[in-house]
């Protein structure tokens, strides 16, 4: 992607009625910019004497202003005059205020946009990238696409007041106004290694600031651990250092456009005093249309260094914008197929089945599945067991709809659960894992996501069954505020809300995943009879090592190396020596 195809997908995010209205104000703020600075001839004149002015522009003006019946005096062109900057003004007000309105519009579409994408892409996809990198997309590399877009706006601004001090600076004199359009036009040449070297520039600042975030997401989830292990010290060292090569790439950045604004600050000045040499000695130009004619020119060399800034700044932005489209990509392409909203959840009649199914990851040698083939009948209790890397994340992902099998089906009724009927199936599908998560919000809030418009009874009838009583001796009940991720809870507590939640989704497939690992003997003991009591009302997995929860399952699966090495009642699994990991 280059500059002018990040321009075009940019504009796409802004609607055409906003850009054609920027434009058409920068244009008109610039021509009345080239006006007001053309009335300084014929003042000039009637200061010094009209007849020592050049003629055929002083003409021109005495015509204009003949047809308008605005009188040739002083006192009638002082007040055109500053009329002329007052209206010019407001446009520059009005100019801004759309250009602020527009950027923050671009911002917000963009994070709507990509955080929407991402959200309705393909789980496996999804979780093989790093989410500190999803977050510094959204929150700092989209703000530095809008800030690029707020840069190409005052680009064509600075661009159409240049434009209208040249039409100023030709009507004066073509042959002064060419050798400065020229020197100019040098000089940007000469430091073109500078915009080269900014693009570089923005792409190590791209990569500085995904690691920052990165770093930061790191070291504030690994603080407990930092301090059971007092280090402390070297979770900020690793941190500082991090911050440290973010601020070197902005210094570097900050560095190279200094040096190429000195430049051609130095550079103008120079040449403007050549303009007023030649016009003095060369050309011998009238004083009123020579002093115009500087100050065009004053104007015109901070002009040029201002665009050379502004594009330096836009190639700093455009590494940014790239990432930010490559990820719309790339979650296109890996998209989800949409649902049609309020579609009624799956209910199973008859069984969920794996056929042949198999898993295989990239970074793996062994497929985390392989041929597996195995029925879970509708209301009944299934056990899963298995050591780390067994297979048992996967299965549960599949049968929860989050992935698809690389070979094989996954069948739900005898229908293969694939297309929009996945999505619609993970609306039946309730999930509790062993790390549970918990919004930064109350109690009542948190169940609320397994259904939103649960009264107050049916979230204390879920909350008893899922031995969650502790929730009623809170002062403030299901308005207790859980903390961050549920910091403010205990271990056990926090699984028992998970529970609820799911339990108050009423979903044909529960799957618990080590939900009962940090309970105690008795809260356990009321779980698992409360696990007891759905038999018959909906379909268990159950994903664990602790045999009080698993030997009254209906049928125990046990996985290892991604396949099927026992399968049966709990009994018949228990009988076969050492098959039990």
């Amino acid at each position: 992607m280059n500059s002018l195809s990040a321009i075009r997908r940019l504009l796409v995010d802004v609607p055409p009625i906003k850009i054609a209205g920027l434009l058409v104000l920068m244009i008109s703020s610039g021509l009345s910019d080239g006006i007001s600075i053309l009335l300084l001839v014929p003042l000039l004149s009637l200061l010094q004497g009209a007849g020592q002015s050049n003629g055929d522009t002083l003409h021109l003006i005495r015509e204009t202003l003949g047809y308008l019946h605005i009188p040739i005096a002083t006192g009638s062109l002082l007040s055109l005059f500053v009329v002329i900057i007052g209206l010019r003004s407001i446009l520059v007000f009005i100019r801004d205020k759309a250009a602020t309105n527009t950027q923050l519009a671009l911002i917000d579409r963009l994070r709507t946009r990509c955080f929407t994408a991402l959200m309705f892409s393909e789980w496996r996809w999804l979780s093989a990238r790093r989410q500190s990198d999803h977050s510094n997309l959204i929150l700092t590399n989209v703000t530095r696409v809008g800030n690029g877009l707020s840069l190409g706006v005052s680009f064509i601004s600075k661009l159409a007041t240049i434009v209208a001090y040249l039409l100023v600076a030709f009507s004066l004199s073509f042959y002064m106004t060419s050798l400065a359009l020229a020197s100019g036009a040098a000089g940007l040449v000469l430091v073109a290694k500078q915009r080269h070297k900014s693009f570089g520039l923005g792409e190590s600042l791209s990569k500085a600031s995904r690691e920052l975030h990165a770093k930061t997401h790191e070291s504030l989830a690994g603080a407990k651990l930092a301090k059971i292990l007092g280090a402390e010290n070297r979770l900020v060292s690793d941190f500082s250092r991090t911050v440290y090569t973010l601020q070197k790439q902005q210094t570097e950045f900050s560095r190279s456009a200094s040096a190429a604004r000195g430049f051609l600050q130095v550079g103008g000045t120079a040449l403007l005093a050549v303009y007023l040499f030649l016009g003095l000695t060369l050309w011998h130009l009238a004083t009123p249309t020579l002093l115009t004619l500087v100050f065009v020119f004053s104007r015109l060399i901070p002009l040029f260094t201002e665009l050379q800034q502004l594009y330096q700044q836009w190639l700093q932005a455009l590494p940014a914008a790239w990432d930010t489209y490559r990820l719309l990509d790339e979650a296109t392409q890996n998209a989800e197929p949409s649902m049609p909203a309020a579609t009624a959840p799956l209910t199973i009649q008859t069984d969920i089945r794996l056929a042949h199914v198999a898993v295989r990851y990239p970074e793996r040698g062994l497929p985390a599945l392989g041929d597996i083939s195995l029925t879970f009948p509708v209301h009944t209790t299934t056990a899963i067991m298995g050591a780390s890397g067994a297979g048992k994340s996967t299965l549960a992902d599949l049968l929860m709809g989050l992935i698809t099998p690389d070979s094989g089906h996954v069948l739900i009724d005898g229908d293969i659960l694939v297309g929009a009927l996945r999505q619609r199936w993970r609306h039946s599908v309730a999930y509790v894992p062993q790390e549970v998560f918990l919004f930064n919000d109350t109690i009542r809030n948190n169940l609320l996501w397994g259904q939103p418009d649960a009264s107050d009874e049916a979230l204390n009838a879920v909350l008893t069954r899922a031995a969650a009583t502790f929730v009623f001796k809170m002062p403030l009940g299901l308005d207790t505020v859980v903390g961050d991720a549920g910091v403010l809870l205990s271990g056990g507590e926090r699984q028992r809300l998970a529970l609820a939640r799911a339990l108050l989704k009423k979903p044909a497939l529960l799957i618990l995943d080590e939900a009962t690992s940090a309970l105690d003997v008795d809260n356990e003991a009321r779980i698992r009879e409360a696990i007891e009591h759905l038999h018959g009302d909906l379909t268990v997995v159950i994903i664990g090592h602790r045999l009080p929860t698993l030997e009254h399952a209906d049928q125990v699966v046990i996985l290892d190396g991604g396949r099927i090495i026992a399968q049966g009642s709990w009994d018949d699994v228990k009988a076969q020596q050492g098959r039990i990991p």
